[in-house]
């Protein structure tokens, strides 16, 4: 059989380390009532995808399991029972377990730059960026964006004389 993340998986060890990454970032201590919501939810979702593993394996069908996706549901979890504003001071290197794939792809479509284009403009400040330095900097991209867009349709709207468009080889309006 296959080795799987799961197996030697120490659930306590990492839910806690994960809980206390998040409490030190986001200066909120979570309550005990909650903290132990988190464990019985991570433990919960913990015996689904064994579940789930078995039973694909069984069947003969392709199987794909993620340590990462599951401390990431976890994580997500954790932030719903943390304020927000506490975690906005969360720097974004910490963030979604330091994958900034989540604003990358934001910023990507917001400001229509490729990957490389936005690593290389965006690579030096990363790790001492935010999560709310990040939702400014993508709102400021996708507004300024679309002020922008307006801003030449409206002086396009403006000009008595619009530019002839041809609708057909040899038409024009």
């Amino acid at each position: 059989m296959d080795r799987v993340w799961f197996e030697n998986f120490d659930l306590e060890a990492e839910i806690t380390a994960l809980i206390t990454r998040i409490e030190t970032c986001t200066k909120f201590e979570l309550p005990d009532k909650k903290r132990d919501m988190v464990f019985s939810y991570a433990a919960s979702k913990l015996g689904q995808t064994k579940e789930a593993y078995a039973d694909a394996k069984n069947k003969g069908k392709p199987v794909s399991t993620s340590r990462r996706d599951f401390l990431e549901t976890i994580q997500d979890t954790i932030f719903l029972a943390i304020p927000a504003e506490n975690v906005a001071l969360m720097p974004l290197s910490e963030y979604v377990l330091n994958d900034p794939s989540y604003y990358q792809d934001a910023m990507c479509r917001a400001a229509s730059l490729t990957e490389d284009e936005l690593f290389m403009a965006l690579s030096p400040i990363l790790k001492d960026m935010t999560v709310q330095d990040a939702r400014d900097f993508v709102s400021k991209l996708w507004h300024d964006g679309i002020d922008g867009n307006a801003r030449k349709y409206a002086e396009a709207l403006k000009r008595p004389e619009r530019e002839r468009v041809p609708l057909r080889l040899g038409r024009i309006v």
